[in-house]
């Protein structure tokens, strides 16, 4: 069973060369600073601020979340929306109003104003619309095995999308896998009547229950149409899904962001394939949008990001094939350690107990 650290990574896969201006990345060397990750979408539920302190580079401890802020956001027309911090994740802020979203055409302003009363703000940044996923689809991933000969490893999620004829279009993808669970906890220890030393776990005292992975780690995914504008993109590559006998639900995101956004992830994806992850250490922290209005020599990194989303989800079957499997990449069950107890399915960024949204099953 997977854990996922709670402090912030930065999202998706790998970019797409294109014709744009370089974007020279303004990485400290020894400075402590703010990281301020944040996202407003037009879809419910994707609205959310991460702030964090960041560890200065020769500290290898990790960054600390900033509790307990004052956060929110203004558009063009001068409405504000509260944003409040999550029960049981310091430092991740969610709007008030859970049904609040970005419209597109508007444009928005980030503040957040800290318990040591330093105030941030982001550059104005405007909801572009983005056209739909054309296509949703996996192909298999074949490879040369020294025994089995070609053997299927993994399935490659792929998109098309028919980009507008304007100019200037630029797209971020993310993903999200919901995985059904049976035991809510999983550490080792003795199973329930045995001596020996194993994976052992409870079971969930609600059902159903999901776990919920992110995609965080150096996986940015964007792309310019400075290549394709007004033509069909085919074939994009999402994640590559290893090989394992039972279905898996995905749900893919599209989003359009602005020149900027693209810039700072590009940036991002360079720096986190060299270093692990965005936030990892102070090095890989990229400076986006956001300033510290009340001492505007403070290191402020992370993006304030708004964009149109479409979005899509579907299962993969992973059971039928014409081609040989490898060995299976399945996470180990673990056996029961207490029948009488259970572990209850608390709902956070990475558990839920809600029905993903395109689950048929």
């Amino acid at each position: 069973m997977k854990w996922y650290s709670l402090f912030l990574v930065i999202v998706l896969g790998l970019g797409l060369c294109t014709c744009i201006s370089p974007f020279t990345a303004d990485v400290p060397e020894e400075v402590e600073g703010i990281v301020i990750s944040a996202s407003l979408t037009t879809l419910p539920g994707l609205q959310e601020v991460r702030i964090l302190r960041a560890s200065p580079f020769t500290n290898k401890a990790y960054n600390r979340p900033i509790s307990k802020a004052q956060v929110w956001v203004v558009d063009n027309q001068g409405q504000r929306q509260e944003f409040s911090e999550i029960v049981n994740n310091l430092g991740w802020y969610q709007p008030v109003n859970r049904d609040y979203v970005g419209e597109v055409g508007k444009t928005y302003v980030l503040h957040i104003l800290t318990t040591d009363n330093r105030k941030y703000e982001s550059l104005p940044e405007t909801v572009r619309d983005v056209p739909p996923i054309k296509k949703l689809y996996t192909e298999e991933v074949i490879t040369d095995d020294p025994l089995l000969g070609p053997a299927l490893t993994s399935f490659s999620v792929l998109l098309d999308v028919e980009d507008p004829a304007s100019k200037g279009d630029y797209y971020r993808w993310s993903w999200l896998h919901f995985e059904p669970l049976s035991f809510c906890s999983a550490y080792d220890g003795l199973p329930y009547g045995s001596r020996t030393r194993t994976l052992v776990g409870l079971t969930c005292c609600e059902l159903p229950c999901w776990d919920i992975e992110r995609c965080f780690i150096n996986c940015t995914n964007v792309m310019s149409d400075a290549l394709i504008n007004g033509k069909n993109l085919t074939r994009h590559p999402i994640v590559n899904i290893p090989y394992c006998p039972k279905d898996y639900y995905i749900e893919i995101q599209q989003r359009s962001i602005s020149q900027s956004a693209f810039d700072y992830w590009r940036t991002v994806d360079q720096l986190s394939a060299s270093n692990g992850s965005l936030f990892d250490n102070a090095p890989a922290a990229v400076r986006g949008n956001v300033k510290c209005i009340s001492d505007p020599e403070e290191p402020v990194y992370g993006f304030f990001e708004v964009s149109d989303v479409h979005e899509n989800g579907f299962f993969i079957n992973r059971t039928q094939s014409t081609t040989k499997p490898a060995v299976a990449s399945c996470d180990p069950i673990p056996q029961n350690a207490n029948p009488l107890a259970c572990e209850p399915c608390r709902e956070s960024l990475f558990r839920t107990k809600i029905k993903p949204k395109y689950w048929t099953k």
